[in-house]
């Protein structure tokens, strides 16, 4: 159990985290991380993935591009379990930064990001459509350094 980096060997165990959701496809997220620039992990429970984060890294920066929980493992604080370990990885490779875009109507996102220090650096306008038409995107950073009990 615990935090695992992904590889292209987990991508039957990630299957079930993507199938019918929303967000990037697992092919996208999987090619993403064939480059030098991408790290992922996931969370691995009784040898199930049940959480997975990907990020992308430039210069001393990393951004989160996904990050998702089974949906029966949700509010069960593993993503911020998953979180707070990729986020000490970064910080172990040199990044200061992480920086993530979520919806403006995703509370239990923003609440989580806010938990660990994230704070909102501005906003894109009608950014993701949603079926009433277009929702803004709120956009947040943190210094990792500065994450409590890292």
């Amino acid at each position: 159990m615990g935090a695992q980096p992904i590889h292209e060997i987990a991508r039957e165990k990630l299957k079930p985290l993507y199938e019918g959701s929303g967000g990037p496809s697992l092919n996208f997220l999987m090619d993403l991380i064939a480059k030098p620039t991408s790290t992922a992990w996931y969370w691995e429970d009784h040898a199930e993935a049940v959480a997975s984060a990907w990020f992308t890294h430039v210069g001393d920066e990393a951004e989160l591009i996904d990050i998702r929980v089974a949906e029966n493992k949700r509010r069960m604080g593993l993503a911020a379990a998953l979180l707070r370990f990729a986020l000490e990885a970064l910080m172990g490779n040199g990044l200061t930064v992480c920086r993530l875009e979520v919806r403006q109507s995703n509370q239990a996102a923003r609440k989580l990001y806010e938990s660990l220090g994230f704070e909102v650096t501005g906003r894109r306008p009608n950014y993701y459509r949603v079926q009433e038409g277009r929702e803004d995107a709120i956009l947040m950073a943190v210094d990792i350094k500065a994450i409590p009990k890292l």
